[in-house]
């Protein structure tokens, strides 16, 4: 066997691989073509037989628009497109605005003037062009001034505009939204038209074509971050989830809300919505007015209100801050009480917004000081605020008049007051012109004798029992070599 024949085998096995390599490509490139012919075919077809002849033009003419927007192409592919974007139906929205620019190639004499007065015109020889150009229409005219070919490019025009008005554009299609308009507050960009403030107009990365997240977009415009950066923030407001709240358009409820005060904040605090069925109920809650008293963002005071207590209360209720201020009163405004902890803020069973009814609302205080004795004494039935205000008074303790006027409300003082200037009264003194000497203060119904609340002794005597000697005695006696008390 020769040389020849043993390198030859080899040698022709590659060659046949790699034309098959080719043969392979070629397939490969044909059955492509082939697809995009199929798919190309399908797209027309479906066209031409869908669409009425006005459709398929305003489509050739949008497809137009993509050759010179090439920067639109990807948003095609964005979470969010608008619809007439999608049908790539862009003259909806913009009038066209494309034309074609034609070159022409000019043979002869005049081609190189051209170039050469196009050149001029670029230097500061201005004298220069304008001595030549007097013989320019003759230059035209030489021969060799005919066109050679004609070049067109479709290129853009002037700025595009909207096919309306940019504040009625979007009514075009979302005509449905208008009677939003006579809301009683919409939002001012919606108001105007001004749409494209929250939405992009072709295709956006986040739901709705918003420009931006939501929980970023409101506070672009609506700075809340100092409310934010309080003691106490509301969720939702702290989520920045403003649409849990607020209509993004317009809305027939103050502050753009999606609902009532009441009703919406009812659905995040189902606890409070119960007492919407109580006979009283403060009017704030009655009437609809939440943040009367809470902030809807954040707070420095607890639970999310506008001041401290008493503050908030005095704001509607500025008589009582008054009473507060008398010698005598409760000690509302301190760590030991305050308003809410008698009244319910929001609704209650009793008048006053009280928790409790009559004598057992003072009893959640003062029951182991008081109720043992007083639901025993003659004065069971006599509810605690006939002798006493809830708030401060003049008089201690908490009286709605001095002693002993306050006891003569129910014991007539022809059998218990002392006489007066017209008017003889064989009763014991009761008035604090004179002085207590058990007591060492000035003499009432109640500094000695007498303990309005009960005790165990008859005629709520402090002491003993009525008739003994003994109440009497503390005051007046006389003791051997010293005087003590009054005795007759």
């Amino acid at each position: 066997m020769s040389d020849a024949e043993v390198t030859s085998g080899p040698a022709s096995e590659d060659q046949r691989d790699r034309t098959a390599e080719r043969r392979g490509r070629l397939a490969f490139g044909v059955a492509l073509l082939v697809l995009l012919l199929a798919c190309g075919v399908t797209t027309i077809v479906q066209t031409y037989t869908t669409k009425t002849p006005e459709q398929i033009q305003r489509i050739t003419r949008n497809l137009e628009c993509l050759q010179c927007h090439s920067e639109l192409i990807p948003q095609f592919s964005y979470p969010t497109v608008h619809d007439p974007f999608m049908r790539k139906d862009c003259t909806t929205c913009h009038t066209p605005h494309g034309h074609v620019e034609v070159t022409s190639v000019i043979a002869g004499a005049k081609q190189v003037w051209q170039r050469v007065k196009t050149l001029v015109e670029w230097l500061p020889l201005k004298v220069v062009l304008d001595v030549f150009s007097t013989g320019e229409s003759k230059v035209g005219e030489d021969q060799g001034g005919q066109v050679v070919s004609k070049t067109e490019k479709k290129v853009k025009g002037k700025d595009s505009e909207p096919t309306l008005p940019k504040n009625e554009l979007c009514w075009m299609c979302h005509g449905d939204m208008g009677p939003l308009l006579s809301e009683d507050y919409p939002h001012v960009p919606f108001e105007e038209g001004r749409c494209t403030e929250c939405h992009e107009p072709h295709a956006s990365k986040f739901r709705a074509l918003l420009t931006q997240d939501e929980r970023d977009l409101c506070v672009t415009c609506h700075p809340i971050g100092r409310e934010l950066n309080r003691e106490q923030v509301h969720p939702p407001a702290g989520g920045r989830w403003c649409l849990n709240c607020h209509d993004p358009h317009a809305s027939g409820y103050r502050g753009i809300l999606v609902d009532n005060q009441r009703d919406l904040c009812f659905t995040c605090h189902p606890s409070v919505a119960p007492l919407s069925l109580k006979p009283v109920q403060h009017h704030p809650f009655l009437y609809d007015n939440c943040t009367g008293c809470h902030e809807p963002h954040g707070s420095d005071y607890t639970p999310l209100l506008i001041e401290y207590q008493p503050g908030l209360c005095y704001r509607c209720h500025p008589g009582i801050k008054y009473d507060f201020l008398k010698p005598s009163h409760h000690p509302v405004g301190t760590v030991e009480l305050n308003c809410a902890d008698c009244h319910n803020p929001h609704a209650a069973d009793y008048p006053a917004l009280l928790s409790a009814r009559n004598n057992a609302m003072c009893y959640q205080c003062h029951k182991a000081a008081i109720q043992a004795t007083y639901d025993r004494s003659a004065h069971f039935q006599t509810l605690c605020v006939r002798c006493h205000t809830p708030h401060g008074s003049n008089w201690a303790p908490l009286l709605i008049k001095p002693n002993p006027e306050v006891c003569f409300q129910c014991h007539a003082p022809t059998y218990f007051d002392e006489s007066s200037a017209t008017e003889y009264r064989n009763n014991h003194p009761v008035r604090p012109t004179h002085y207590d000497v058990k007591a060492r203060r000035p003499l009432t119904c109640t500094s000695t004798c007498h303990n309005p609340h009960g005790t165990q002794h008859n005629y709520m005597l402090r002491n003993y029992d009525f008739p003994k000697d003994g109440n009497c005695l503390i005051c007046h006696r006389v003791v051997p070599g010293k005087r003590v008390g009054i005795d007759f």
